[in-house]
């Protein structure tokens, strides 16, 4: 999806004035629909409801990375209870940290399978480097040097290719659920979000 302009973006979404955030607004019915219905851990480590995880991930992806964001819970019923609002904000951010934990390993396995395969290419550099010089003429053992320079290369493109390329789509996603997790989130009745808009 191409960037969108300031106009674009206040046409879909508001902007808090006084922070300047972007706002997404959720509307649940109760406080329970945020959780997902068939996870029965604690409150505080419940998942997210699924539907909702996948449009805050749509709405993110609309939003550029740099603008910092807002989440507007419109509680249809709302008690105005604090204790289950503390406890949603709480189970947020367990979702969105355990979320980020994730992907930070799989970076990690990208890197440190990279520079596995970085050695194993200077690796066969070097032997490359040392055969080389005591092969003769033979149509074989030229074929063999060969073999491993190619080989060299080969390794050395896949390491290059997994930093470059393979980690692009995760970096970004780290940086997606770093903003998720400096969200400020905010509770209101229906009536006040209507009213807001």
């Amino acid at each position: 999806m191409g960037k969108r302009t300031k106009e674009q973006l206040l046409k879909m979404y508001r902007l808090n004035p006084d922070t300047h955030r972007v706002i997404i607004d959720i509307a649940l019915d109760r406080y329970l629909d945020y959780f997902h219905e068939w996870d029965n851990a604690t409150y505080r480590k419940r998942d997210l409801h699924p539907e909702l995880a996948e449009f805050l991930d749509l709405c993110s992806e609309e939003i550029p990375i740099r603008k910092q964001l807002e989440l507007n819970f419109c509680i249809k019923n709302r008690s105005g209870d604090a204790q289950k609002e503390r406890m949603l904000t709480a189970s947020y951010r367990n979702f969105y940290q355990s979320q980020l934990q994730m992907v930070r390993r799989s970076l990690r396995r990208h890197y440190k399978f990279s520079s596995i395969l970085f050695c194993i290419a200077l690796g066969f550099i070097s032997l490359y480097i040392a055969v080389s010089k005591d092969s003769g003429p033979h149509f074989i053992s030229q074929i063999l040097v060969e073999g491993v320079l190619i080989g060299a290369w080969v390794f050395m493109w896949e390491s290059l290719h997994m930093v470059f390329f393979e980690s692009l789509e995760p970096m970004k996603r780290r940086r997606e659920l770093i903003r998720f997790l400096n969200a400020e989130i905010v509770f209101r009745a229906e009536s006040e979000c209507h009213g807001s808009s």
